[in-house]
């Protein structure tokens, strides 16, 4: 036997119920959809917050950066103002006689059984000539040199050595006399030689002036 139910509720009522079905339904929803909305504006805000922090990392960063530059800078101006200092001071002594260097010269060449009583230095202007055996070859000074060794011929090889010497020209020998020291045979002689361009600072490599 089939049972039948019968439903004696009014129609309206039936009604009702489906409405307050629906709208809690409605109402659920939009609150579904108002807590995702939430959730995605949350986490829009993080990622906007993190990109504000990133941005004012990034701009932190760049003014240190920009301050190191700033100190770069400087040390780029001391460097040319370096620079510019070393290039007057090149230009300025760029025909400076080296007389160290020419001394020196005069100290390697000179032979191990002659000796200098005398040595006399002068420095003239460029072109000018002075001096026994001066020609119409520039001269920036020249050196009097007097000495004595033992023999005329020992007198010849000091002279072929300063002959040698880069910065000397116009090698002359003024006088070679023979002499006596005590009871030892001896000969003096008096020599005397010009500067070459080859005596100036400018001609030789790494003799700047360092400021």
């Amino acid at each position: 036997m089939t049972t039948r139910r019968i439903n004696l509720l009014p129609p309206e009522r039936e009604e009702r119920r489906r409405a307050r079905q629906i709208t809690t339904t409605i109402v659920a929803a939009g609150v579904g959809l108002v807590v995702l909305l939430g959730l995605v504006y949350a986490a829009e805000l993080v990622r906007l917050n993190s990109q504000k922090h990133a941005l004012a990392t990034q701009q932190a960063t760049n003014a240190s950066l920009q301050s190191q530059v700033a100190q770069l800078s400087q040390f780029q101006q001391l460097e040319a103002q370096l620079q510019q200092q070393t290039t007057l001071l090149s230009n300025l002594t760029q025909d400076e006689v080296r007389w160290s260097v020419i001394l020196a010269d005069v100290s390697l060449v000179i032979p191990s059984d002659t000796w200098l009583t005398n040595l006399t230095a002068t420095e003239t202007a460029a072109g000018t000539q002075s001096g026994p055996g001066a020609t119409a070859a520039t001269s920036l000074g020249s050196i009097q040199m007097t000495g004595t060794t033992f023999s005329h011929l020992d007198v010849a090889k000091w002279l072929t050595r300063l002959a040698g010497v880069d910065a000397f020209t116009n090698t002359y020998l003024s006088l070679s006399s023979k002499s006596t020291i005590g009871t030892t045979n001896v000969v003096a002689f008096n020599s005397s030689v010009q500067l070459s361009d080859q005596a100036l600072r400018r001609n030789q490599p790494g003799a700047e002036r360092q400021p």
